[in-house]
């Protein structure tokens, strides 16, 4: 290619406009628009430089439509190697830009392009991050901008991705090749058409708005809606769409007038439906419904042993505490139950810890498994309140927009309240900074109530909807913190249910640590200080004579709690400087740190003042609902005064008066802030009393309960030792077939000099050997930065090294990963729920055992209730995170693979047979650090 490329061109593959396209996007707008794309040397304008330049010159013909024309290309030298990261993604190399113009000459011949007619309106995906380098490299500041990433998160509300490739394949559009300049802007040109497209199917009413709230996201922003919006005037929206109701929520309820359910109600029991009697056994029959009607069906003996001990556990009541190795089908084992029950008029409860699973027993497992067996159980579920938009808040956001991104955020609700039905929050594709808006709309209000919005014209509650379809159907899908949250409630958010299944019950401890703990975190208790005082409560009453007084001492409480909080974390923050050596960012607070009265004292003479100016308040709020006034004002006053109530819980039990279960700590997060946390030592006890104890019959399943084939920590945790049944089915898989565990005898010990060295040594041989394929799993941040460090020669090789933290969130790291010749870095939410079957996963590497960190105050607060903590509680506790990180490998029976496991401690201490008899069993084979990479690819090549 010359270095510069500049000529007039009808682009498309096939010479002529994209099928269809300019008929579905009409747009007018008054500049001439240009597409732009870069490729640079990183991501700083400031600090990186342009590689390549690549454009496109949209002409609008008479009747609006979009059409493709000039195109402009060229290389540009940023005097400077290219890094292989940035080689590896563009496919531009040194010698590509040894004859190019300099950057400053490339944005010259740029310049002349693109403002032939005039100053354009350019054009691109995130087009923000191109505009800074150009300008910064000559062009005139203050160019207008059309970003497709932001209209497409408007327009396309629940895409779930709004990255450029995945945004054209939506739209069924080919770009000829991705992160090459040229060919992505001409896909941003493609999409902009598409998303005119899909601004014209939108109701006139709500594109007008859209227009009017978008001019605060720039002039040509404004002039795209507005254009869309006078011709869908003229292509007549219909009149019977806009009679049925803009937003889906606001039509009749299919059920009939909405009821009053602030709560689970004892006196409106559900309706039963009719449903045939099952025999599960008869279920799960070579010769079965399952048998004949489920696609890929495999009768699994592991499946049927489950399946018939949860619907014995059903019938008799008590616990079972069930453990099933991967691949077992545990969610059709418990489903088939549940739906027997339900159909008999019992109310089942299954909870998830993580939205995939949650999702696919939603989507898929039940309803599949309903049509097969032929029943007509209702199926609902039910989140938490801040998952729900609450559209009585949402219409006050809506009518006070003062921010760019509140813009952002009301149009993109604007065009999702067209389609939704629930409301839910996981149908958004939040984008950043979007997610601590939407708090500011959610139900999660305390206040927030169905008579609320039935008070407000035009709004149905999609929490409401939520609570009534759950408390009409039979198996209600929820997660741990709702069924946690719940039971510490008693009971007030979710349905009677006579059976409770708990999957991933591995995770539930850590749930309800969070659930029954307490924590004084600054910028959230300024934060509730401050709506105390702005309520619409206090401000009403301080214009009323009769209740203006209460409402001036809460103003001046405030002001005195705002001063004794910086007061209290001021003292707080003294714990975690040592008498000697560098600050901590966590210290636990024990016995011996409150009898140090030279440090301890200030904390608790500053936690009496907090409390005591936080009781003013409460005093005063009082006063203020027992003078009456606007119902909803006092709701919301109410509502706010319930965290501040919990504040000053945290405030007892971490400074003044703790419990002895108690552990208590204060640590500081990445911004710099504060929070005292509170939580309990065993709470076996809670979950047994809140959660076993009240219903007929509690399932606890996992594919990681049991050590060593003793359930004896799982039944600690859970409080049920002496009542519940415990039973382990294998997996189905041939682990001695299909998975080599390589345990090397040479490496030296983590923590010594040369450790990261030869790990990364090690992943390197083995990713060259795999082509990539591997996952490298660590314990700590810190290990895996030092250990990504070291493995730059992978990228010259051209295997990406894909680093949690840096390279991405988790899903673009296995999106990425998938699309093959890479290397995974990742810790702890990679260690499980990655999903990675067939030829893309080859090898688990296992850094180093997942003992946890010993000085974490929750780990020594816990340790502490046991004889011998190390055996009693962390190995246990490593075994089960062992096991999850060595169940990334084989997902089906035809997967097969390596888990190489580098902490030698496995060999050579005493509790290496532990943790080697918690895993599957796999082939194992102790060898030579420098010959486990031939051995694994060895092993992986015998298929």
């Amino acid at each position: 290619m010359p270095a510069v490329e500049w000529r007039t061109r009808a682009y498309s593959r096939s010479d002529s406009t994209p099928p269809g396209w300019a008929a579905r996007s009409a747009i007018k707008l008054e500049r001439t628009l240009v597409a732009v794309d870069l490729e640079t040397t990183g991501y700083e304008p400031q600090t990186e430089d342009i590689i390549e330049i690549g454009a496109i010159r949209l002409t609008v013909s008479a009747d609006g439509a979009v059409s493709l024309g000039e195109r402009f290309l060229t290389f540009a030298d940023p005097g400077r190697p290219l890094t292989p990261p940035i080689v590896r993604l563009t496919g531009i190399r040194d010698e590509d830009l040894r004859s190019a113009p300099s950057v400053a000459e490339a944005v010259a011949l740029f310049v002349a392009f693109a403002y032939q007619d005039g100053a354009p309106t350019f054009v691109g995906h995130n087009v923000g991050f191109d505009v800074a380098f150009l300008e910064r490299a000559g062009m005139p500041i203050g160019s207008e901008t059309l970003d497709t990433a932001e209209l497409a998160s408007i327009l396309l509300p629940s895409a779930s991705s709004y990255a450029l490739q995945r945004l054209a394949a939506d739209a069924a559009i080919v770009p000829d090749a991705a992160h090459r300049a040229l060919d992505d802007a001409i896909t941003s040109a493609l999409v902009l058409g598409h998303l005119a497209g899909e601004a014209r199917a939108l109701p006139p009413l709500i594109l007008s708005e859209i227009a009017a709230l978008s001019e605060m996201l720039g002039p040509s922003t404004a002039e795209f809606f507005r254009d869309a919006a006078g011709t869908a005037t003229r292509d007549a929206w219909s009149d019977e769409r806009a009679q049925r109701g803009v937003f889906p929520s606001e039509r009749p309820l299919a059920h009939g007038p909405s009821r009053s359910h602030e709560g689970p109600s004892e006196e409106e029991p559900r309706a039963k439906r009719p449903s045939p009697q099952l025999d599960v056994e008869a279920v799960f029959a070579v010769d079965g419904p399952l048998a004949k009607k489920l696609a890929g069906y495999e009768d699994r003996r592991e499946q049927r042993e489950l399946a018939a001990a949860i619907e014995r556990t059903f019938a008799d009541g008590g616990a079972l505490v069930a453990e099933a190795g991967t691949g077992v089908g545990k969610s059709m084992a418990y489903a088939v139950p549940s739906i027997a029950a339900a159909a008999l008029g019992d109310r089942v409860i299954i909870s998830t810890h993580t939205l995939p699973l949650q999702d696919q027993l939603v989507r898929k497992d039940l309803p599949a498994l309903q049509l097969a067996l032929g029943t007509e159980v209702a199926v609902a579920v039910l989140k938490g309140r801040s998952n729900y938009l609450c559209p009585r808040r949402w219409q006050i956001m809506r009518g006070a927009v003062t921010t760019r991104e509140e813009a952002r955020l009301v149009c993109k609700t604007l065009v999702w309240r067209t389609t939704t039905e629930s409301g839910d929050r996981a149908e958004l594709n939040l984008m950043r900074g979007e997610g601590e808006l939407w708090s500011r709309i959610s139900a999660n209000d305390e206040s927030c109530d169905q008579r609320r919005c039935k008070r407000t014209p035009g709004v149905n509650c999609y929490l409401q909807r939520a609570r009534e379809a759950a408390a009409d159907a039979g198996i209600v899908v929820v997660n741990h913190a709702l069924l946690l949250q719940d039971a510490r409630m008693r009971g007030a958010l979710l349905p009677q249910a006579d059976h409770v299944v708990i999957d991933e019950a591995h995770r539930l401890e850590d749930v309800a640590t969070d659930a029954f703990g307490l924590e004084l975190y600054e910028p959230r208790l300024r934060r509730d200080l401050q709506r105390v005082a702005h309520s619409l409560a206090v401000t009403s009453a301080l214009r009323d004579p009769a209740r203006a007084e209460p409402a001036e001492r809460i103003r001046a409480d405030v002001e005195r709690a705002l001063e004794r909080t910086t007061e209290v974390f001021n003292a707080l923050g003294t714990l975690l400087v040592p008498i000697a050596g560098p600050a901590e960012d966590r210290i636990r607070i024990t016995a011996g740190v409150r009898a140090s009265d030279d440090r301890w004292l200030p904390v608790e003479l500053a936690g009496e003042r907090l409390a005591d100016a936080i009781a003013g308040i409460a005093f005063a709020a009082e006063r203020i609902r027992n003078l009456g006034g606007d119902e909803d004002e006092l709701a919301e006053l109410e509502a706010a005064m319930g965290e501040l109530a919990g504040a000053r819980a945290a405030i007892t039990r971490g400074l003044h008066d703790p419990r002895l279960s108690d552990i208590v700590w204060l640590e500081r997060d990445n911004d710099g802030a504060l929070a005292l946390n509170v939580a309990q030592t065993h709470l076996g006890g809670v979950i047994r009393r809140t959660l076993v104890d009240t219903h007929r019959a509690v399932v606890f399943t996992s594919a990681t309960l049991a050590v060593a084939g003793s359930f004896d920590f799982a039944l600690d945790r859970f409080g049920i030792a002496d009542l519940a049944e415990t039973l382990a089915v294998g997996s189905p898989f041939d682990h001695q077939r299909q998975a080599l565990l390589a345990l090397p005898v040479d490496i030296v010990l983590p923590g010594e000099d040369r450790f990261i060295a030869e790990a990364a040594r090690l992943i390197e041989d083995v990713a060259r050997a795999l082509d990539g394929r591997t996952l490298v799993l660590f314990t700590s941040h810190a290990t895996l930065r030092e250990a990504a460090a070291q493995l730059g020669a992978l990228e010259s090789d051209g295997l990406a090294v894909l680093t949690q933290g840096i390279d991405g969130s988790r899903r673009a790291l296995l999106e990425r990963f998938t699309q093959g010749r890479a290397v995974l870095l990742g810790t702890q939410s990679f260690w499980e729920g990655v999903d990675l079957p067939g030829d893309v996963l080859r090898c688990v590497v296992i850094a180093r055992l997942p003992f946890s960190v010993p000085d974490d105050p929750l780990i020594q607060g816990r340790a502490e209730r046991y004889d011998d903590p190390f055996v009693e509680f962390q190995l246990p506790q490593a075994a089960l995170r062992l096991r999850q990180g060595f169940g990334r490998l084989i997902r089906t029976k035809t997967d097969y693979g390596a888990v190489v496991l580098l902490d030698r401690r496995i060999v050579t201490k005493d509790y290496g047979e532990i943790l080697l008899g918690s895993l599957p069993d796999a082939r194992t084979e102790r060898l030579p650090l420098d010959g486990i990479a031939a051995r694994v690819a060895a092993w992986c090549d015998r298929g």
